[in-house]
C-alpha cells in the first residue's frame, strides 16, 4: 500500500486530504506540526509527503530524505514557489486542492521512480562472487546461498552503491520502512551475516563506516 504523510497545521484540509487518498486506496498519516512531521519521516517509511509551504520545513525534509515533496499554498505566491522549489518541493498546489488532479501529479512520479527501479542493475558479477537479486541468489566461488528477503535487499542496496557510504538510515527505511533502536540491531545482525558469507572466500568487504553506515568494496579499494 502507498504511504503518505500528511503534514498540515489546518484540521480541515488535513482531514479531508486524508480521508480522500484513504478512499483511492493511500494509508495517510496526518500530523499537525513541523517538528511531528520530521520525526515521522526519521522513523518511518513513506512514499510521499504532503506540507504546507514552509521552505525551511521542506529543505529540513530533503536534508534527511529522498521522499517526494507537495507543498500547499493558500494563495498562489511566486517567490514563495520558488523557494519552495530551491528548498526541493517537487511540486506546488494551491488551495482548494483538486484531488484528482493531486493523485494524478503523484502517480506519474510514482511510475517515473519505479521506470527508474526498473532501469537499475539487478546482477551483479565480480571475480568471485555472482549476485542474481532477482531469485536471491548468491554464490560465492562454488558455494550457492539462497538469500532471505531482507538480506538480498540490505545487498542489493549496497552493491548499487559500490564504494559509496549507504547511509544506515536509508537501508532501515527502505528495507524494514522504519529507523528505530530495534530495527538497527536487526540490520547489524543482517550485515554480519552477509560478511559471513562474502567475506571469507571472495575479494569483497563490506565496511562499517562509524556513524554513518556501510560501503561495499572491492580488494583493490580497501
Amino acid at each position: 500500500m502507498i504511504k503518505c504523510l500528511i503534514g498540515l497545521s489546518n484540521e480541515s484540509v488535513g482531514v479531508l486530504l486524508s480521508e480522500y487518498l484513504r478512499l483511492r486506496g493511500y494509508e495517510c498519516e496526518w500530523l499537525q506540526t513541523p517538528s511531528e512531521a520530521l520525526t515521522a519521516l526519521g522513523k518511518r517509511h513513506f512514499d510521499f509527503c504532503i506540507v504546507e509551504d514552509d521552505a525551511e520545513l521542506v529543505r529540513d525534509i530533503r536534508n534527511g530524505s529522498k521522499v517526494p515533496v507537495y507543498a500547499l499554498q493558500n494563495a498562489f505566491d511566486k517567490d514563495a514557489q520558488l523557494a519552495l522549489y530551491e528548498a526541493g518541493a517537487d511540486d506546488c498546489l494551491v488551495l482548494p486542492v483538486v484531488p484528482d488532479l493531486m493523485i494524478c501529479k503523484m502517480e506519474a512520479l510514482r511510475k517515473r521512480q519505479d521506470e527508474y527501479e526498473q532501469s537499475l542493475p539487478h546482477v551483479f558479477q565480480y571475480d568471485d562472487v555472482y549476485f542474481d537479486s532477482v531469485h536471491q541468489l548468491l554464490r560465492v566461488g562454488d558455494k550457492e546461498i539462497h538469500l532471505s528477503t531482507k538480506e538480498n535487499d540490505v545487498l542489493l542496496l549496497l552493491c548499487r552503491q559500490e564504494n559509496e557510504v549507504v547511509e544506515r538510515s536509508r537501508i532501515l527505511k527502505t528495507v524494514w520502512k522504519s529507523d528505530t533502536y530495534f530495527k538497527g540491531r536487526s540490520l547489524s545482525v543482517y550485515i554480519n551475516r552477509l560478511r559471513g558469507y562474502i567475506e571469507k572466500d571472495s575479494t569483497l568487504r563490506i565496511v562499517p563506516m562509524r556513524g554513518r553506515g556501510y560501503k561495499f568494496l572491492r580488494n583493490e579499494h580497501f
